[in-house]
């Protein structure tokens, strides 16, 4: 098993998408002017919806269960409603979500790249890192847990 200890990254998940949002720029104006078909459109704009849904759920969980929303901070308890019956980073997933759905949405499907390398950052920068973070706040609830919930998505053991 993989355990990292890296200080708490100065770039945090919303503004990593934010960047990761920008990076599709050059693409978007060499693909000027868009032309996103049906298909793109409808599954870009579900993809956006989900990771709507899904960080807003996953937010409001963890507000209502006294657990900070930002990376690295003090965990009283192991949410496992909601979202986080199905996969242990809904929020992550949510904003990966978003910024693939941008990329469907404008028909500059190339810009997947972007959600690719986000979510990498993402697992590396945070998953890992806060998946050793829990297990030394919450114990052997979270090695159960573990067992249980799929990191990042429901059908993949990632």
């Amino acid at each position: 098993m993989i355990e990292l200890t890296l200080d708490k990254p100065r770039v945090l998940p919303p503004k990593g998408l934010l960047l990761a949002l920008a990076s599709q720029a050059p693409l978007l104006a060499a693909g000027m002017p868009l032309s996103p078909s049906a298909i793109e459109i409808a599954g870009g704009a579900t993809l956006l919806l989900a990771g709507a849904v899904l960080n807003v759920w996953a937010e409001r969980l963890f507000r209502h269960s006294g657990v900070g929303v930002c990376p690295f901070t003090r965990v009283p308890v192991l949410v496992k409603r909601g979202p986080y019956r199905v996969t242990r980073n809904p929020m992550y997933l949510g904003l990966v979500c978003l910024n693939a759905g941008v990329a469907l949405l404008t028909g500059v499907t190339a810009n997947l790249w972007s959600s690719i390398a986000y979510a990498i950052w993402l697992h590396y920068a945070f998953v890992l890192p806060e998946d050793g973070f829990l297990k030394r706040e919450v114990g052997t609830r979270f090695d159960e847990y573990t067992r249980s919930v799929p990191r990042w998505l429901p059908f993949a053991s990632l």
